[in-house]
């Protein structure tokens, strides 16, 4: 109750009232009297005399009439009533308190700044928490929330769906409980159970609209809410399979759209139908069909992502529904492995099955950008599968379609590719490096088909693993590099050694030693004469197995190389698990051995960590002179590539085992005293070169950086001069780069057009030795080149 802003005065007695009232009006009255015929003007009538002396004897004495008679009797009034409403108060809050304690349903009340004012029982047995324990607690629902630990669920609040844990911090607190709160949502372990809550809040105002508390109601209607998901699974999903049917399946690929605009995503949609399962359902009835069914739900679904969609159209027909930005290059592989996983064998009861399937494939937005175009579109694509052979995939789009009839069309071809004989090996040599004799050779297979011509290993040993048929591929190459390789060695040659290339799926053949074992006998080859090769990234899967089979290999007597190492793991603790004796450098780094450091880093510590572990090194891809006298420079054992020989046929290759002579290797024999000259005008460099020349140099001349690289790789160079500015890399660039491939060469830059910054960073950087401006003055250069051989030998030792 707020106190009055005014004194407090009492009620006097009546008499003491009566006198005091009395007095006052005389003193009034007698005053104005006085006063008034001096304020007046002397013919004033009578009549406003009196009413003037009226209403100043009322204006004056209605205040002390308030103070003594109305203001003490008010007071009087509003105390008794504060009592009685106090009173009432008190009344009504033990009502509604009585009230909420004996409700049967939970029930609790809340103050405006969110403290439990009453907690009942009902909501004790429901939450398993006492009274003790909530009353005066801020946020109630963090109890739940911390000692509960509720589900994130489907939270909904005036009719909007959220996903959050349901306590206040859900709501807006500035209104703290807004009119008619609904929501609902899952608890977990709620006083010993899962729990499905529904809440319904509502604010006690009073008469001002003043927020006084809330009272919320709680109803565990889990059985009701567990009845309706059941009844929406059953009309979502397939009763036999339990994969999502018609309608879930329609939601899935609407989403999947949806999301495919904001993630710049693609959509394919795989309708799948059975072929012949009519035969099946009528020939050994619907129960054996079913449970077909169900084998087929369970492979498709094996067959893709977790997240993606496996539904059951209805009777044999599935549709598999998949996002991602290149689903589109990927659908042919995803087709082919939903084809290859159908096709294997079905053993139900005495039943030994086999099924295939027709697959139609559209892809949005090319086929369409709403659920129905998709699924139709896709129907058409997979009846065309059927038109044209069933077991088999066709798009919808016709451009991707030629692309999968291409497939299908090699594939087709190479599959009696070799009944026809249509096969061949060719032989690229592999050379010593430091005899420049042939050691040996590799066997590489090629398809010459009457329809697609000569195809190269690229464009069909991809779709050979795919389709399972590089083991019977596999098998014929080694069969015929054997063959091969003795009837060589019983014609006199010189016995080499032939490198078989073994694919990852014949590694995984449980019997691949055996194979071997088995080619090796049938041809009477010696087993020191064959090497297999595997790339690196073939061993590191299963570790264990593989080093068990390539230990049985070696067994056999044959010998083992790593190929493309550098391009995987290159781990030395795998590697020395493995039973190899040579490693084969990748061409990918042979390619810039002679300009890039990096690459030839990698090369060097390839080399260097071979050898330690007492293995051959092998370098593929050779193309160029400065590559071969790079490699040997830095003690590379063996090198293959298009510098000595490509691939050539049998007959060609003998060719070359008849001429028994070595392939011409650069000795790199120059003068010590070599310098190079790098310029693109060609004018100056042979000034220079004549200059030089004078002096007793042995002079080399390039006009590119690329072309001094391969100079410097096949001559033993001591000092470099280069121009600044040259296409392609610069002469910073390409001091720097010989900085690092040739520490020891001293480096001259000769430049017109200074670059002031970039020339005093590789002269801090130790990139130049001297900087050098043109024109020259003929002997200054000549001095300064002196001075340099002087600073080669002293720094060598010379």
């Amino acid at each position: 109750m707020n106190k009055p802003t005014t004194p407090d005065f009492k009620l006097l007695k009546p008499l003491s009232l009566f006198a005091t009232l009395l007095v006052i009006i005389s003193t009034v009255e007698i005053i104005i009297m006085f006063v008034l015929p001096y304020i007046l003007p002397t013919n004033t009538p009578q009549y406003l005399e009196n009413i003037l002396d009226a209403l100043l004897l009322a204006i004056f004495t209605a205040p002390f009439i308030w103070l003594l008679i109305v203001k003490p009797l008010q007071n009087r009034a509003m105390s008794e009533f504060s009592l009685k409403n106090t009173a009432l108060m008190a009344e009504q809050k033990e009502f509604v308190e009585n009230l909420v304690q004996n409700n049967a349903v939970p029930t609790f009340v809340i103050s405006p700044d969110h403290r439990v004012l009453i907690w009942n029982r009902a909501c004790e047995e429901l939450t398993g928490i006492n009274a003790a324990a909530m009353l005066g607690r801020d946020e109630p629902w963090r109890a739940f929330y911390d000692h509960k630990r509720p589900v994130l669920a489907d939270i909904v609040i005036d009719g909007v769906q959220e996903h959050t844990a349901l306590h206040y911090t859900t709501f807006d607190k500035s209104n703290f409980i807004p009119e008619g709160l609904q929501a609902e949502g899952w608890y977990k372990n709620l006083n010993g159970m899962d729990r499905y809550i529904f809440f319904n809040a509502a604010p006690i105002r009073n008469g001002k609209g003043d927020l006084l508390a809330a009272i919320q109601t709680l109803e565990d209607i889990t059985e009701r809410k567990r009845y309706e998901e059941q009844l929406e699974y059953q009309a979502n999903h397939d009763g036999l399979t339990d994969l999502p049917n018609h309608n879930l399946l329609t939601d899935r690929i609407r989403q999947a759209l949806l999301i495919s605009l904001r993630n710049n995503q693609e959509v394919a949609v795989f309708l799948i139908d059975l072929d012949n399962f009519k035969f099946i359902n009528d020939s050994l009835g619907h129960d054996i069909g079913d449970i077909l069914l169900k084998i087929v739900a369970e492979r498709l679904t094996g067959c893709v992502r977790s997240g993606d969609t496996v539904a059951r159209q209805g009777g044999d027909e599935f549709v598999i529904v998949i996002s991602s930005p290149d689903v589109s290059d990927n659908a042919i592989q995803i087709a082919g492995k939903i084809l290859e996983t159908m096709a294997l064998p079905v053993h139900i009861n005495d039943h030994e099955l086999f099924v295939t399937c027709s697959i139609g494939i559209s892809i949005s937005p090319r086929d369409g950008e709403d659920v129905q175009t998709l699924i139709k579109h896709a129907d058409v694509a997979m009846y065309r599968a059927k038109d044209q052979g069933r077991n088999t995939f066709r798009f919808f789009t016709s451009e991707m379609n030629s692309r999968s009839l291409a497939r299908v069309s090699m594939e087709k071809h190479l599959r009696r590719a070799l009944e026809n004989d249509e096969f061949l090996v060719y032989y690229q040599p592999k050379v010593c490096l430091h005899s420049g004799h042939i050691t040996g050779m590799e066997a590489l297979v090629r398809w010459q088909s009457p329809e697609l011509g000569m195809t190269s290993p690229d464009n069909f040993i991809h779709l050979a693993e795919e389709t399972g048929l590089i083991e019977p591929i596999g098998e014929w190459v080694l069969r015929t590099a054997c063959v091969q390789n003795k009837a060589w060695q019983d014609a006199g040659l010189s016995p080499l050694t032939v490198a078989v290339n073994l694919s990852a799926r014949q590694l995984r053949q449980y019997n691949i030693s055996a194979i071997i074992e088995s080619v090796l006998r049938e041809t009477a080859l010696d087993p020191g004469f064959l090497e297999i090769e595997i790339t690196e990234s073939m061993v590191m899967h299963d570790v264990e197995r593989v080093t068990a089979i390539l230990n049985e290999m070696k067994g056999i007597g044959i010998s083992l190389t790593m190929d493309d190492f550098g391009t995987g793991y290159s781990s030395l603790s795998y590697l020395k698990r493995f039973p190899f004796d040579k490693l084969k450098i990748d061409q990918s780094f042979v390619r810039g051995i002679t300009c890039d450091p990096h690459n030839a880093a990698i090369a060097r510590a390839i080399i260097a960590m071979a050898h330690s572990l007492h293995l051959k090194v092998v370098a593929e891809g050779v193309e160029t002179e400065g590559q071969l006298n790079y490699l040997r420079s830095h003690s590379c054992d063996e090198m293959q590539g298009f510098y000595i020989s490509r691939p050539v046929p049998a007959t060609d290759f003998e060719c070359l085992l008849h001429e028994k002579r070595p392939p011409a290797l650069a000795n790199a024999s120059c003068p010590e005293q070599t310098l190079l000259v790098v310029d693109d005008e060609k004018n100056v460099a042979s000034a220079l070169q004549r200059l030089f020349q004078l002096d007793g140099y042995h002079v080399l001349t390039a006009e590119s950086a690329n072309e001094g690289f391969e100079l410097l790789a096949s001559n033993h160079v001591s000092i470099v001069i280069s121009d600044q500015r040259m296409p392609v890399m610069n002469g910073t660039e390409f001091l720097s780069r010989v900085k690092e491939l040739y520490p020891d060469i001293v480096r001259i830059m000769l430049t017109a057009h200074a670059d002031l910054d970039s020339v005093t960073d590789a002269i801090n950087n130790g990139a130049v030795y001297k900087f050098l401006n043109k024109p020259w003055d003929d002997d200054v250069i000549r001095n300064k080149v002196k001075e340099a051989f002087t600073y080669y030998e002293s720094r060598n030792g010379i």
